[in-house]
């Protein structure tokens, strides 16, 4: 097992890479942005391990190693076997914790640059395309946005709010798949080149004032990453066309572990019901599916009839697809992302053969090895 970790300044200045003991990195579909937790050691023999500026350095009581992590530094994640390295997580540090016991850095995709506040708006008879272009152009302008799943709004308010709060309502009112994709992250899941890491000046023996292996700070030259930048607004999984896995499992070989249960969704019964606020303040609803069953709710902004019409479809079409329910482990080997799809098999039950499409994917790595727990979802397709 092996990993590397990069994390840049904000003058995309590298900074030497935390001493790390365990790594979890959550991704899901039903979340807006993924998440990296990372565990590192601060303390050598109950003493603050210290960084140092360049070879001349002793040792200054100050410089204790955890001060390098901050708010806002970018953070890339490789795992792998040997040397067969592949990117796992891009994005930035959101919160240092420290305590007694160590320090671990919270980490949030590239949405995180999102994070920032947006001025109040209150758009009439406006779209998905519209509020998405404000906020954009509110972060950066050069942001290209792919979006093609709009719905039109009887009325949006933007109030006192972050721009990935909007993000967030946007994907709670329609349903669709929100992400951020830049050059680093069209990356992920494919094999790294060392040759490339930290442009080519990869340190990792020089020994520390502690005795413990640990990186000068001088010695890391600026970080040169290509800005290619797109917010993507997408419809749901369930609209995939000529479905192919991007990887296999199978009961009997590459899966460690199962508590999947196949729902076959021929007799269930399921009522979805869309809730919005009208303008003078009543309560409009519409309702579609079978009475009798299980009901499912979802609270949207000011839109149309026709546009709770659509989403409610959309909604019971996914309770009614048949699918897994529960998780698997597995290895670090094949790689698997969120809105994956993935040939699932067994041998004793082949009528469950399938392609799914991934719902989430939780990493786990540390000095026991790496596992990935693996939630699929709905079934796309018999295998071909």
């Amino acid at each position: 097992m092996n990993f590397i970790v990069e994390v840049t300044d904000s003058k995309g200045n590298y900074v030497p890479s935390p001493l790390i003991t365990d790594i979890v990195i959550e991704k899901s579909i039903k979340n807006l942005s993924d998440k990296a937790s990372l565990r590192c050691a601060i303390f050598n023999l109950n003493k603050h391990i210290l960084f140092l500026e360049n070879f001349d350095d002793e040792g200054n009581p100050e410089n204790k190693i955890y001060k390098l992590y901050q708010r806002g530094q970018k953070i890339k994640i490789h795992l792998g076997y040997n040397d067969d390295l592949k990117l796992e997580f891009v994005g930035y540090i959101k919160e240092v914790k420290t305590d007694e016991e160590g320090m671990i850095l919270e980490c949030e995709d590239e949405l995180f640059q999102f994070r920032k506040k947006v001025k109040n708006k209150s758009f009439s008879a406006t779209s998905v395309k519209e509020i998405l272009n404000y906020v954009v152009n509110a972060i950066n302008p050069k942001i290209k946005i792919i979006c093609d799943y709009d719905m039109a709004y009887e009325k949006f308010t933007v109030f006192k709010a972050d721009a990935i709060d909007v993000l967030q309502q946007l994907q709670q009112d329609t349903g669709a798949d929100v992400y951020f994709k830049s050059y680093d992250s069209s990356n992920l899941g494919k094999s790294t080149d060392f040759t490339t890491l930290y442009n080519g000046s990869l340190m990792d023996t020089i020994i520390g004032v502690n005795g413990i292996p640990s990186l000068y700070t001088d010695l890391y030259k600026k970080s040169t990453d290509k800005m290619v930048t797109e917010l993507h607004f997408k419809m749901p999984y369930i609209e995939k066309k000529n479905i192919d896995s991007n990887c296999d499992y199978s009961m009997q070989h590459n899966i460690e572990s199962s508590n999947l249960a196949y729902i076959n969704t021929t007799d269930r019964k399921v009522k979805v019901k869309i809730v919005t606020t009208s303008k003078n303040g009543t309560t409009n609803e519409v309702e579609y599916g079978n009475t009798g069953g299980e009901e499912f709710e979802f609270k949207v902004n000011r839109i149309s009839n026709a546009e709770m019409k659509k989403r409610a479809k959309l909604e019971f079409d996914r309770k009614m697809a048949p699918g897994y329910e529960g998780s698997f482990t597995a290895w670090l080997i094949p790689y698997v992302e969120p809105n994956y799809s993935i040939g699932i098999y067994d041998e004793d039950f082949p009528e469950k053969d399938g392609i799914y499409n991934v719902e989430s994917v939780t990493t786990n790595f540390n000095e026991n090895g790496g596992v990935r727990t693996i939630t699929p979802g709905i079934k796309l397709s018999a295998n071909k």
